[in-house]
């Protein structure tokens, strides 16, 4: 039943199942110009719509436009805007090197250069921070206002010895570095280094560039833009003295005095007739000589100077004709006639400083003073002096010198140098008197005395600081084992108890004290000094002490950490721990020595080292007279010695020279405890003859001088590559200029400038408004008919 029942309304439902699957839509029919119609409407509304967004657009778009031509924008970049409103920080450089007095069109290139950097002023924008860094003057710093720094840059009248260019940018990124601290800035300055210079060799040094790189990054956000003016000429021509010189620079009474001056000539043709004049302090006509110079070419003339005065001579030599570059035209000697160099003896007893004293004379070149201990004594302010009796004949009548005027003090056979004068206990001990001489930079050689004469405590009291070591026993060469003494001159060697060398090895002649014996030797192939060597019998054995270094050893011993020192030295520190003086032991008594008790042959006449061997040890501690200088480069500070004891408190030292020492620079009264005058920048800074001296009752009490020149290579007027400063500054940073040309052109080429965008937005938004109009009465334009 249920099956039935099922089935049958299964069915049932079988003609709705096909009733489904045979339903068939009405067809449709479609007319042609319907159809055409209905897609014509849509075409229609597209194109409708696509002109109503175009307008639209084009409507927001004006509208944009004409809002931001409103606003004036400019266009920004790395590049500076130096005639806009915002203030730039500008450090200026300017070249005041000598070289820069070089004439073009009747002006300095120092003239020149001040004319543009206040042109460079009217340029920047008010408020605009400046500083002005003078190449002889390297203490730049931000100035209040424009007018200051207009002010300064007119004070740059006169070129002057200085640094090069390099360093001054150096110094000008130093302060840049704080210029927004400096000047309270709300928000970063743009910064400018702009370096007006005639960009010679001398004035640009390429092995700086790596530092300035990195020493401009250490700058604050925006990083400097620097341009360089070039004020040099392209094909200069210029005529000069380069060179005055005299060696040595001290010589003995009578000698002539020999001096070459090389004069040189760039640019031109032909080849230069050149005059050069040379008067002599004192003298009326000066002297003339005359050469003739190649194109690129130097030449050398001799001049002497005959009939001279002891004393401090000075000369200036100049050209007869001038040129467009007037520095270099004139050139400055100082030398000195007639004046030995001065030693110091102290002994307890004179005449046993006769050999050592005769010794000197040979060569005429040092005066040995002998005195006793108690000579050298305080003076006022301190000062060390030394009294003496010019006069032998009357003993009495003495007078005082500085202890600094010597240039070696000498302790000769003296028993005991830590006693005190009895009749100035104030004065401390010789050793107390020695000491700030030394300390800066006094020279002291120590000849001990014999065993039988000396108190050892007395010596070695004095070796924390001052003695090279210990002196303990006298050793004697017969008690040894030394080896055979040989030489070139000996026939056979002998027997090294009778007395010994000392050991003239390579390191031993390298030694500044005795290499002048190895220059005497390939002169001279049998030099007695080596081929008949003297010889030492008895000498103090000595512990030197750590901070001493051994010159010469004897050979007493076969094996040489078994030799004894012969000659020892050590260095004197001063107060800041840094080396000045220096002081020179000597194993062996050099007094005159009786039969019964010779330590050496030293001082037998039958060879030279009687004499040389005493002019080593004094010409080593004091210098060679052939390095003596009175000659310096223009910008140098220096020290003249002052005669302390000569000169009362209230002495006056008068200083000549240049015309920029005028008014209180002509004179200068030195301190109480003052043993020096120091002259340097800006008084050096010139080229000149510069005489100081000391008069009393129209008497000169005093006078010493010294010369500053310009040096030859800051008269090159060869330019420096162009690349070498692009390296730093950047490319098209270096700017060729000369009177024609407008720096504001120059400085809108190198720097660029932002770019107005008014003008250009508001063609654009005239353009656009055009295109508008037009668009929009084609869009709504009805057809005709």
């Amino acid at each position: 039943m249920n099956a039935i029942l099922i089935a049958g309304a299964a069915l049932v439902g079988l003609p709705i199942v096909l009733h489904l699957i045979m339903k068939q839509e009405p067809k449709r029919l479609t007319f042609p110009a319907f159809r055409f119609l209905k897609q014509k409407l849509k075409t229609n509304q597209r194109k409708l719509r696509l002109r109503h967004f175009v307008l639209l657009a084009m409507r927001m778009l004006l509208i944009a436009l004409f809002c931001l031509t409103l606003y004036q924008p400019t266009f920004k970049s790395d590049r500076l805007n130096i005639r806009g409103e915002q203030p730039i920080a500008v450090a200026i450089v300017i070249d005041t090197t000598p070289s820069t007095g070089y004439v073009v069109n009747e002006r300095t290139r120092l003239e020149e250069e001040r004319r543009r950097a206040l042109e460079l002023l009217d340029e920047l924008p008010e408020k605009s921070p400046v500083a002005v860094i003078d190449t002889a003057d390297m203490t730049g710093h931000w100035l209040p206002d424009l007018g200051a720094a207009r002010r300064r840059i007119e004070e740059l009248k006169e070129t002057r010895a200085g640094q090069p260019v390099s360093s001054a940018v150096a110094v000008a990124y130093q302060l840049l570095a704080k210029v927004d601290q400096e000047t309270e800035a709300t928000e970063p300055l743009p910064k400018l280094v702009a370096v007006f210079t005639d960009r010679t060799t001398a004035s640009w040094d390429p092995g700086r560039t790596e530092d300035l790189k990195k020493l401009r990054d250490t700058v604050p956000d925006p990083k400097p833009v620097a341009v360089v003016i070039d004020f040099g000429a392209d094909a200069p021509a210029n005529v000069g003295i380069l060179s005055a010189e005299m060696k040595p620079q001290v010589i003995a009474a009578n000698p002539v005095a020999n001096v070459t001056v090389t004069v040189g000539a760039v640019g031109g043709d032909r080849p230069l007739d050149v005059t050069v004049l040379a008067k002599l302090d004192g003298s009326g006509k000066p002297e003339s000589k005359a050469v003739v110079v190649p194109p690129g070419q130097t030449r050398a003339l001799p001049f002497e100077f005959r009939g001279l005065k002891p004393g401090l001579h000075q000369v200036e030599f100049a050209l007869a004709a001038a040129d467009k570059l007037m520095v270099d035209n004139t050139r400055f000697l100082t030398f000195k006639v007639g004046e030995a160099r001065r030693i110091l003896t102290i002994t307890d007893d004179k005449e046993g400083a006769v050999f050592w004293q005769l010794a000197h004379t040979v060569r005429d070149e040092f005066s040995c003073l002998v005195v006793d201990p108690n000579d050298v004594q305080l003076g006022d302010g301190g000062t060390v002096v030394v009294k003496y009796a010019p006069d032998a004949a009357k003993p009495d009548v003495k007078v005082a010198d500085d202890l600094s005027s010597f240039e070696v003090v000498c302790l000769l056979d003296l028993k005991n140098p830590n006693l005190t004068n009895p009749n100035r206990p104030g004065d401390g001990t010789l050793w107390d008197r020695l000491r700030p001489q030394l300390r800066a930079g006094g020279k002291l050689l120590v000849m001990p005395p014999p065993d039988t004469n000396i108190d050892l405590d007395g010596y070695n009291a004095a070796l924390p600081d001052l003695m090279p070591g210990r002196l303990t026993t006298v050793l004697r060469t017969k008690d040894l084992t030394p080896p055979p003494q040989e030489a070139a001159n000996w026939p056979a060697p002998r027997d090294g108890k009778g007395g010994v060398t000392w050991v003239l090895d390579e390191k031993a002649l390298k030694h500044p004290l005795l290499k002048p014996v190895e220059e005497w030797r390939q002169q001279k192939a049998n030099l007695d000094f080596l081929a008949d060597p003297r010889t030492t019998k008895k000498f103090w054995n000595v512990e030197p002490d750590k901070a001493a270094t051994p010159v010469v050893y004897y050979n007493d011993a076969a094996a040489p950490d078994k030799r004894h020192v012969a000659i020892l030295e050590r260095p004197v520190i001063d107060k800041e721990n840094r080396a000045r003086g220096k002081v020179l032991l000597l194993t062996v008594r050099m007094d005159v020595m009786p039969p019964d008790d010779e330590w050496h042959d030293y001082w037998e006449q039958s060879s030279t080292f009687f004499a040389s061997f005493p002019d080593l040890l004094v010409r080593y501690l004091a210098g060679d007279s052939a390095d003596a200088n009175f000659n310096y480069p223009t910008g140098a500070t220096v020290s003249v010695p002052l005669p302390r004891a000569r000169l009362g408190r209230e002495s006056k030292v008068v200083l000549d020279g240049p015309p920029i020492i005028s008014g209180t620079d002509a004179v200068i009264i030195p301190g109480d405890r003052q043993t020096e005058i120091r002259l340097g920048p800006p008084k050096t800074s010139v080229p000149g003859n510069f005489a100081l001296s000391v008069e009393k009752d129209r008497v000169v009490l005093w006078k010493d001088g010294f010369s500053t020149n310009v040096p030859a290579d800051e008269c090159n007027l060869e330019k420096v590559p162009v690349e070498a400063i692009e390296e730093l500054v950047g490319k098209d940073r270096v700017i060729p200029i000369d009177r024609n040309t407008s720096l504001r052109d120059w400085l809108d080429l190198a720097l660029g400038q932002p770019v107005d965008l008014f003008p250009w937005l508001l063609l654009m938004v005239l353009a656009l408004f055009v295109v508008e109009g037009l668009a929009a009465n084609r869009f709504y334009r009805r057809p005709r008919g």
